[in-house]
């Protein structure tokens, strides 16, 4: 569900660091989840850091085998085919938790069981001919994320013809995962960016990551900037896998009204992991500027900058920008 390739890293901590300390600047890049993926250290151990991110690309790209919705044999495709499964990983059953704990939170407007009406779109989008009102209204009667199960070792979808979509939160786990690997090791400047979301920790004593963040349907407006310090940031936008032309219908869904939602071009969240901030800004480009600004207001670890159709910004309270 998420596209967040606006968010660009334009500088920050790991410059600081290693013009004051001739620290060393290593990164490196993969393909993860059909997106770039860009794993970046400020060390003076190159090689330990060189070795480091290799073990975190391992752990990430283990979590791919498991959430993959392009590999057949990945859990969640099993899970797709049968409607349960068994001797489930850990990771999946997580992310299945925390998938329903922000259903519960948006009540239904973040909803993993949407996977068959996007398929139908998907499916519309390829042949050049989009589902009908009936197509889409009986797909939506398998959407219901209150009706997966989850036990410690398995899941279970109760209604036949149900699937899960998990695009709009695994890729922020599995950022996090990959952090946690380069932390593990002993990184405090580290920055892992997945097709655009990412993950930035550095000291409190040095300069922030910045990042950019360019403003949807805008190419001559100044770009939004913002910094992270031991924080995670996802963008959600109707630029990314759309549909139709227009970008009327797109990658994002609105499971009570079987289309995507008409206000919000983009919706960026800063958050403590980059799973949070994944699902919540997929939730607010669903939800709109009034309930977001509502629902962010509950949330003291979260801020969000939203971005109309129209081209007009908002931004929670403390959403550390220059619009």
């Amino acid at each position: 569900m998420t596209a967040a390739a606006s968010a660009l890293l334009v500088g920050g901590v790991g410059y600081g660091l290693a013009k004051q300390q001739q620290m060393t600047r290593v990164t490196e890049t993969q393909m993860l989840l059909g997106s770039v993926a860009n794993l970046t250290l400020i060390s003076h151990q190159p090689e330990k850091a060189r070795q480091a991110i290799a073990a975190a690309f391992g752990k990430m790209s283990a979590l791919e085998d498991v959430f993959s919705r392009f590999r057949p044999n990945s859990q969640l495709s099993q899970l797709n085919a049968k409607g349960h499964l068994q001797d489930a990983h850990p990771a999946f059953v997580d992310v299945m938790a925390k998938a329903i704990h922000y259903g519960d939170l948006s009540s239904g407007a973040f909803d993993v069981s949407v996977e068959p009406v996007l398929r139908l779109y998907r499916q519309g989008s390829q042949s050049g001919t989009m589902p009908s009102d009936d197509q889409i209204a009986a797909a939506q009667q398998t959407v219901d994320y209150r009706q997966i199960s989850l036990a410690p070792d398995s899941i279970s979808l109760s209604k036949p013809g149900m699937a899960i979509t998990l695009d709009g939160i695994a890729k922020g786990y599995i950022i996090d995962a990959g952090a946690a690997v380069l932390r593990d090791h002993g990184f405090e400047h580290i920055l892992v960016e997945l097709g655009g979301d990412l993950q930035a920790y550095g000291d409190a004593d040095q300069r922030p990551w910045h990042v950019r963040i360019e403003r949807p349907r805008s190419s001559s407006s100044a770009p939004i900037m913002t910094s992270l310090e031991n924080r995670a940031m996802a963008t959600s936008g109707d630029y990314q896998n759309a549909f139709t032309p227009d970008l009327r219908l797109h990658h994002i869904i609105d499971p009570t009204s079987g289309i995507s939602p008409g206000e919000l071009a983009s919706a960026t969240v800063i958050a403590p992991t980059a799973c949070d901030a994944d699902a919540l800004s997929t939730t607010m480009l669903v939800m709109g500027t009034q309930a977001d600004l509502a629902l962010i207001e509950q949330l003291p670890t979260a801020e969000a900058l939203l971005i109309t159709k129209a081209g007009q910004a908002y931004t929670s309270a403390n959403f550390p920008a220059s619009t």
